[in-house]
């Protein structure tokens, strides 16, 4: 029930060499250098980003609104006001059963989730943090942390419009375009400055940063965590993680599925989580 070998299996961690020739300038990247040192300074063993469970089409109605969403992006004045429509979609009954099912792997080998050990983290958006309380299996009064970035609208145009027109599937797929790893890089290095300042705020004693978003924004942040993202300057000195070059492939191919997670761990490497079967 965790994840298998022909999805990600752990390796050790390592020094990946470019799977790509870099671009030509390296990209600044204060915000992923501090939240490597956040994470090193405040002891956490272990990151997942968990992709949300199947959530209500755009076009069915809002919760207590008799109503569906306008449309994409374009359809609203700004992207602000699209991102408030959006981020009220719920899970769907098939989402719920997801998320039930996941806790398999939540609390399973090799993650074994204790709470109290656990910052819990989530992009704002319903559909997110209707899955962390399922697969935690806490009530509307579970704490969690937001960082509102993990949902991308009005702050990466660029990495928006690739995912509209280009939908789902793993990283590598939105590498290929020529603006693709800079919007890749220029995404992240937002989210991990907001995810910097989160862990940086958190208290003694918890060693995992659970985060709770979107496909494939989530794959692109994961990737340059460990500085796989082509063109992003090396890792810093004392990084938190990096990973064996056949890892970073893995990483790059992953699928993100709903309630799926991607599990990054110095002490062994990367694993994709999800059911079996």
């Amino acid at each position: 029930l965790q994840g298998s070998p022909s999805r990600g299996s752990i390796h050790r961690s390592g020094s990946p060499p470019p799977l790509r020739p870099p671009l030509a300038a390296p990209r600044a990247m204060a915000g992923l250098a501090q939240l490597h040192m956040a994470l090193g300074q405040k002891g956490i063993r272990r990151v997942i980003f968990v992709r949300h469970a199947n959530a209500v089409r755009p076009d069915l109605p809002l919760p207590d609104e008799d109503r569906a969403m306008l449309g994409g992006p374009d359809a609203y004045a700004t992207p602000h006001e699209w991102k408030r429509d959006d981020q009220k979609r719920p899970v769907t009954e098939k989402g719920k059963e997801q998320a039930t099912a996941a806790r398999s792997w939540w609390l399973g080998y090799p993650m074994r989730v204790e709470e109290k050990r656990t910052a819990l983290v989530a992009s704002g958006a319903r559909r997110a943090t209707e899955t962390l309380q399922i697969m935690t299996e806490r009530d509307t009064c579970v704490s969690i942390l937001m960082c509102p970035s993990l949902h991308p609208a009005g702050i990466a145009p660029t990495m928006e419009n690739m995912f509209s027109t280009m939908g789902y599937g793993p990283l590598q797929k939105f590498l290929e375009p020529p603006e693709g790893a800079g919007a890749i890089a220029e995404y992240s290095e937002l989210v991990v400055a907001e995810l910097a300042n989160v862990v940086e705020g958190l208290g003694a004693g918890e060693d995992t940063l659970a985060v709770f978003g979107h496909a494939v924004f989530l794959n692109a942040v994961a990737a340059y965590l460990v500085g796989a993202v082509p063109g992003q300057a090396p890792l810093p000195e004392a990084a938190w993680i990096s990973l064996p070059s056949e890892q970073v492939e893995v990483l790059l191919t992953a699928d993100l599925g709903e309630a799926e997670g991607l599990l990054l761990e110095p002490s062994t490497g990367f694993l994709h989580m999800h059911v079996e079967g």
